[in-house]
C-alpha cells in the first residue's frame, strides 16, 4: 500500500512540474477576427510581433471594433479623394469602386502625441487568406488587389496609400518571431 502511495505522490509532482513549466512560458501570437456586411478582416494584439513601425511611434496598442469601426468609415467617405491619382490601377480595377473585396489586416500603433494610428493592409486574393491571421502578409506585384494605409483616428487624418506596382505576384515570407510572457 505504501508503494503505490508512494508511486502517485510521485506521478502527481511530476504531472504538476510539467504543468508548471508550461504555465511560465505563453507564446502570445493572437489576432481577432471581425466580420460586418461592409469589411472582414483581422485584428492584430499589440504583442503581435510587426517588423515595421509608424512615424513618431512611441507603443503599440491592441484595436478595438470601435476603433475598427471609426477607421472604415472614414475610409469609406475619404478613399475616391484619397486615390484620385489612381496610382498602379491603370489596367486593375479602382480600390474606391472595390472595397468590400479586399480582407483587411489592423495593426495598432500610439504615436508621442497619445494619437491612435492603425496601419491597414488590404488584401483581395483569396490564395492569401491562410495567412492573413498568421501573419502581415506582403507581397510585390498585383497592382490594386494589393494595399496599405494609416489612419490617425484621433485627427481623422488618412495618408500614406500605398498600391502594389502591376507585374507578378510574389509572396514575401516573414521571418516570424514569437514573443515570450515570462509569469
Amino acid at each position: 500500500m505504501r508503494k503505490i502511495l508512494l508511486l502517485v505522490l510521485a506521478i502527481s509532482a511530476a504531472i504538476m512540474a510539467n504543468a508548471q513549466n508550461q504555465q511560465q512560458t505563453r507564446y502570445l501570437w493572437t489576432c481577432t477576427h471581425i466580420q460586418t456586411s461592409e469589411y472582414e478582416g483581422y485584428l492584430f494584439s499589440k504583442d503581435f510581433y510587426v517588423d515595421f513601425t509608424v512615424e513618431n511611434q512611441e507603443s503599440r496598442y491592441t484595436p478595438s471594433h470601435s476603433d475598427v469601426d471609426k477607421a472604415e468609415k472614414l475610409i469609406k467617405r475619404k478613399i475616391a479623394y484619397i486615390n484620385r491619382n489612381h496610382e498602379n490601377q491603370e489596367s486593375c480595377p479602382l480600390i474606391d469602386e472595390n472595397l468590400k473585396k479586399y480582407k483587411r489586416q489592423y495593426v495598432g500603433f500610439t504615436d508621442v502625441y497619445g494619437a491612435k494610428i492603425l496601419y491597414i493592409n488590404f488584401v483581395w486574393d483569396s490564395k492569401l487568406d491562410e495567412k492573413l491571421e498568421s501573419e502581415i502578409t506582403d507581397v510585390e506585384g498585383g497592382c490594386s488587389h494589393y494595399f496599405r494605409l494609416k489612419i490617425n483616428l484621433d485627427t481623422e487624418k488618412i495618408w500614406d496609400l500605398q498600391v502594389n506596382e502591376p507585374g507578378e505576384v510574389k509572396y514575401i515570407k516573414k521571418v516570424h518571431k514569437r514573443r515570450r510572457l515570462r509569469y
